[in-house]
């Protein structure tokens, strides 16, 4: 799965860019509201300064205003009233200016004249440049402000959240205590918490329901498997074909193999229970250096190099799991290196490694602790328990179980910090 963006992430983002659309189209809008304003109030200067020329042209007096044309017209000329915008050339700043115009055709003192009078765009260019910089700046300040506000204001709300999550993540339905999660005012977080609290306590209850059926079962199968495994072997003290005796011999081993399988299953449900809480200081040198003494004709059987780095290692821990695991760890490697392979062994006070020699296997190190997973289809009497076992007894530790396959060994370490 890829990595996703944060929902504050996206919230900004959506933030961000609506705001640069709002702030887009209200710019422009207002640039062209400030624009005609504008004209409206240069047009008002013009239709004045136009009525104030007709007055003195009306007293006989001359126009007095710059920028002003006043030219008389034979009587036929309609009287009419024209705005408009145009280019003049400033000879003092050597460049064209923009000028808003307003040329009138009216009849005075039985006259017909013509009357332009002109005015600048400098000033009110100036003026919209002026208020649009501080509507940008305000507008920026304000999106600024917006994110440093739902940034801020998003941790303190989300902060019950990830809390929340980090409980969640590390609660097991195996525990004995009960989800407990912090209390938010946010009604949406209230009700996640009310949905995973009841889904939690459902789930607790359908687990502590397996596992007394697991319990019970293991207990009640034992005894009835106990009983075939004596009649088999009662059976196998009487003169019988060589035939039956095959077919016998294979029922013996089904047996068995459904025994340990038995014996397995109860010791993980033992193992989740938290039933094997005793420890005690243990040096793990002598424990492995017995389970080695032990299998050592077996190693010999299949022409295996073994190879042995031990050091003392004092811990504390439980002998009858450290057994296990030894044995467990030691039985895994046995079974799947090929013969004239090799097999090392190296314990330290910070870890233990077993490393066998062997092709790659397909399973994921996830796959390989999962129970009745083998890593090779002809495993022989393997039940597939052995390294679900192996893990259950680190993790009881508070140890690391881990696996990678480098060099055509496959290396399995336990790390005791």
């Amino acid at each position: 799965m890829g990595v996703g963006m944060r929902l504050l992430q996206k919230i900004n983002k959506a933030y961000l860019v609506s705001s640069a659309v709002v702030l887009a189209v209200c710019s422009t809008l207002l640039y062209f509201i400030l624009q005609r304003q504008a004209q409206l109030e240069i047009d008002e200067e013009l239709a004045l300064q136009e009525e104030l020329i007709s007055a003195q042209i009306a007293q006989g007096q001359m126009p007095s205003f710059p920028l002003t044309d006043v030219r008389q017209l034979n009587s036929t000329a309609r009287p009419s009233t024209m705005y408009g915008d145009s280019v003049v050339f400033d000879r003092l700043q050597l460049e064209h200016e923009d000028y808003r115009y307003l040329r009138s055709v009216k009849s005075i003192n039985g006259k017909t004249y013509s009357i332009m009078v002109m005015d600048a765009h400098v000033g009110w260019a100036d003026y919209y440049l002026t208020i649009f910089a501080v509507f940008l700046v305000m507008a920026l300040l304000l999106g600024c402000t917006g994110l440093l506000v739902n940034y801020f204001a998003a941790r303190s709300i989300w902060q019950p959240f990830f809390q929340n999550l980090k409980v969640y993540r590390s609660h097991s339905v195996s525990s004995g205590s009960p989800l407990q999660l912090q209390p938010s005012n946010v009604q949406e977080f209230r009700e996640m918490q009310l949905a995973l609290q009841e889904q939690t306590q459902r789930s607790r209850q359908e687990y502590l329901a397996l596992r007394e059926f697991t319990e019970n079962a293991s207990h009640e199968i034992q005894t009835p498997l106990a009983i075939i495994q004596a009649k088999l072997d009662r059976l196998s003290q009487y003169p019988i074909s060589g035939e039956m005796m095959h077919h016998l011999a294979l029922a013996r081993d089904s047996v068995s193999r459904l025994s340990r399988i038995n014996k397995n299953l109860l010791l993980l449900t033992k193992l989740e229970n938290r039933a094997f809480e005793e420890k005690e200081q243990l040096d793990l040198r002598p424990l492995l250096q017995a389970q080695l003494d032990q299998m050592e004709d077996l190693f010999e059987m299949k022409h295996i190099a073994l190879q042995t780095e031990i050091s003392a290692t004092a811990l504390q821990a439980n002998r009858y799991l450290i057994d296990i695991l030894l044995s467990n760890l030691l039985a895994n490697a046995l079974r799947y290196t090929p013969e004239n392979g090799k097999v090392s062994i190296r314990l330290s006070p910070e870890r233990l490694e077993v490393a066998n020699s062997g092709a790659p296997l397909t399973l994921t190190e996830d796959q390989l602790y999962a129970r009745f997973k083998k890593g090779r289809a002809n495993s022989g009497q393997s039940t597939g328990l052995g390294l679900a076992i192996a893990k259950g007894i680190c993790e009881a530790h508070g140890w690391q179980l881990r696996y990678r396959y480098s060099g055509e060994e496959h290396h399995f370490e336990v790390r005791f910090a």
